[in-house]
């Protein structure tokens, strides 16, 4: 009895160093896999309805093992799932290639583009990819070509990136839980760089190329930024700064709002506003500290060198010739707001960085969709008795007027009306 008793107890002690053996095993191995399902967005913009996107496995060296995965966009808000995969590794790469939504033009893309994601699947449940997930995937690639874990490699880059944008706080979610349409300072970083990456353009002729442009552009920050963590390119950068230049943000705002609505989707969109701005005050030279009313400018500064024209915002002038054009221009401080309400018989040729934000009984508002770069348009001074008064006050900042004027002109416009 105590033979089958003794017996027994080196079985046990065995078994048990079998178990101990395999856990301290498992718990070492940063790349042990297992059955897997997550769920995610496909961003640019949403990529659209029935976009394929495949996830391939990877060793700890992130090379491909051979074994893959394929799912479809399921919703026009980039949607997708994988449920129960068998895997090897936790580690994946998940690639995207497909229309997708321009916020900056409120448009479907003319073309597909190719985003890409780097992830450890053993503890996330949603694995997005996304801009910020694309052009970082080179440099993790590279660190962890020198030695450095998955895992550091990839807080590495993102810290490193989030530098470029000029964002001081680190945020603890990783890029490939980033959305563009959820709340959070982080969300609204992604979006902010996603719009910052598109070119604007009435260009009807061009914007067939935007897509190709945009992957170009892409590739050259991700090429620039996988050697060192820095992207020292000053062309790439002024780049950026030339695409901020010609954005309209409150209608960029109101196109995002207005896919969402269209397809049956009630969405929060952060504030990429401010990260729009604090990438302009790391990157951009001769930031600007007060608003200006230039004395004359082009009134459509968008489409490049033209003829200027005398600015009715100037504030010490108050008589005007009603029987020619003038412009309404403005550069308004990074972080700061610009509305102006004009009372009075005017017309305006809206476009060129204003928005009209309310118009009502003879009066109109208009407002400065960007800051730190000149915002200017056409308006007309209209009276059938050759003359006419205006009153125009300036929001600068501000829910009230912090200045304001009244304006008188003859001979007045009235072929415009």
């Amino acid at each position: 009895m105590k033979a089958k008793i003794l017996a027994l107890s080196l079985i046990l002690i065995g078994l048990l160093a079998v178990s101990s053996c395999t856990k301290e095993n498992a718990g070492s191995n940063e790349n042990a896999g297992g059955t897997f399902t997550f769920s995610g967005k496909v961003q640019k913009g949403p990529f659209v309805t029935g976009t394929t996107v495949n996830v391939n496995e990877l060793n700890e060296s992130l090379g491909q093992t051979g074994k893959a995965f394929t799912t479809s966009i399921t919703s026009d808000d980039g949607s997708f799932s994988l449920n129960n995969i068998e895997m090897e590794s936790d580690l994946a790469l998940l690639t995207a290639n497909g229309f997708y939504f321009n916020e900056v033009l409120g448009q479907l893309s003319s073309a597909q583009i190719t985003l890409q994601a780097l992830a450890d699947l053993t503890n996330d449940e949603t694995v997005n990819i996304n801009v910020l997930t694309h052009i970082t995937k080179a440099r993790i690639e590279k660190l962890v070509s020198e030695g450095v874990s998955f895992a550091e490699a990839k807080r590495k880059a993102e810290a490193e990136f989030q530098d470029f944008l000029g964002v001081t706080e680190h945020f603890s979610q990783g890029f490939e839980q980033m959305s563009i349409t959820s709340a959070g300072d982080f969300n609204a970083m992604l979006l902010a760089f996603s719009i910052i990456l598109q070119k604007p353009s009435n260009n009807m002729t061009e914007i067939p190329t935007l897509p190709a442009g945009l992957t170009l552009l892409m590739t050259n920050l991700s090429t620039d930024f996988a050697d060192d963590g820095v992207i020292n390119d000053q062309a790439l950068i002024d780049k950026l700064l030339s695409n901020i230049s010609l954005q309209n943000q409150v209608y960029i705002r109101r196109n995002i709002q207005n896919y969402y609505s269209e397809i049956g989707q009630s969405v929060e969109i952060p504030d990429f506003e401010s990260y729009i701005t604090l990438f302009q005050a790391a990157h951009q030279h001769d930031l600007v500290t007060e608003f200006i009313y230039p004395d004359e400018a082009n009134p459509a500064p968008e489409t490049g060198p033209g003829g200027e024209v005398e600015n009715l915002l100037v504030k010490d002038i108050t008589q005007f010739d009603g029987n020619q054009a003038w412009v309404v221009a403005a550069i308004t401080p990074l972080g700061k707001s610009l509305k102006v309400k004009i009372t009075g018989n005017v017309l305006l040729d809206l476009n060129n960085g204003w928005v009209l934000t309310e118009s009502s009984n003879g009066s109109f508002t208009i407002e400065a969709q960007r800051q730190n770069e000149l915002v200017s348009m056409l308006v007309y001074l209209l009276d059938d008795s050759k003359n006419g008064t205006a009153t125009i006050e300036y929001y600068e900042d501000s829910d009230t007027p912090t200045f304001s004027k009244q304006i008188t002109w003859t001979g007045g416009s009235p072929n415009y009306k």
